[in-house]
């Protein structure tokens, strides 16, 4: 099933010193780009999570912001727990041995035992697994927004399919019909017996040739049959639909140039009309 470029995804992760939080967008890109956002990490980690998520999300304009609890310029404030419990030790014995009651306060600042540090997550396994799963939520959104595209594409290509079953009929009645207008047209001006029949009937058949839109029509329905297939596809085909709709509206656009047939015209702007929304719906799949 097809997947949609477009999604969001949430991670985090425990790990000593505080939480990490991963968060992935994801908006449709010819191409794959990805930005990071947040707090630096080491170049060589960053490089394997852009493999990592290439790896997974294929394609489409990829923001990723990476934070731990809460940071003051790329810091994580520590609390130093065994010196706090050293120096309580130490005032509950100055307090029995002689009789003084002192405060933490009296002796110590906070800078002794809170301290901001530098964080470092260089090739941290729970960073990978934040991040993990935030694609895969991401990828979740992706698929139930790929089933409502699908939806929604299928209901398209069928009402094309359609439209060309009726430009089928009405170019079926074509010849007899351009048959009649010329013959009763030429005989309104020119008597019956100096009509020859002979060469009126190669004018028509050479009329009707130039206006045979068989091949467009099956080359369309090749074309859309296709189009089908692919949307069964759990790799990306965003590509490969693009250029099929491409090449289904090179076709219809055939089609209307070389039938003059009224209805045949009518229905060649439907299909347009549906041709073009596919198109723009196309270029949010991957």
């Amino acid at each position: 099933m097809i997947k949609s470029m477009t999604g969001f995804g949430l991670g985090t992760a425990e790990r000593v010193g505080g939480k990490i939080n991963v968060e992935i967008k994801s908006l449709n890109s010819r191409y794959f780009d990805i930005k990071f956002l947040g707090i630096n990490i080491h170049p060589n980690t960053e490089e394997k999570i852009k493999r990592n998520i290439l790896n997974s999300l294929y394609r489409g304009s990829v923001k990723i912001n990476i934070d731990i609890d809460k940071l003051k310029d790329g810091q994580i404030l520590t609390f130093n727990r065994d010196r706090f419990d050293k120096i309580q030790n130490i005032l509950k014995e100055i307090h029995i041995e002689y009789g003084q009651k002192l405060n933490l306060s009296d002796i110590i600042s906070t800078h002794d035992i809170l301290s901001f540090v530098d964080v470092d997550i260089e090739d941290d396994e729970i960073l990978q697994k934040a991040i993990d799963a935030a694609i895969n939520q991401l990828n979740k959104m992706r698929s139930n927004e790929g089933k409502q595209i699908h939806k929604d594409l299928m209901d398209r290509i069928r009402a094309i399919k359609k439209d060309l079953q009726s430009i089928i009929r009405s170019s079926k009645k074509f010849p007899q019909k351009k048959s009649k207008e010329l013959n009763d047209k030429i005989t309104s001006i020119i008597d019956q017996d100096k009509i020859d029949q002979n060469r009126l009937m190669q004018e028509i058949a050479y009329l009707i040739e130039r206006s045979d839109i068989t091949e467009e029509i099956v080359r369309t329905n090749i074309h859309l049959d296709n189009f089908i297939e692919y949307l069964k596809y759990d790799e990306p085909v965003g590509k490969r639909l693009n250029f099929l709709i491409q090449e289904i509206n090179r076709e219809v656009n055939t089609i209307g140039s070389k039938s003059p047939i009224h209805d045949v015209t009518s229905k060649i702007v439907e299909i347009k009309n549906e041709i073009e929304k596919i198109r723009e719906q196309v270029q949010n799949i991957l």
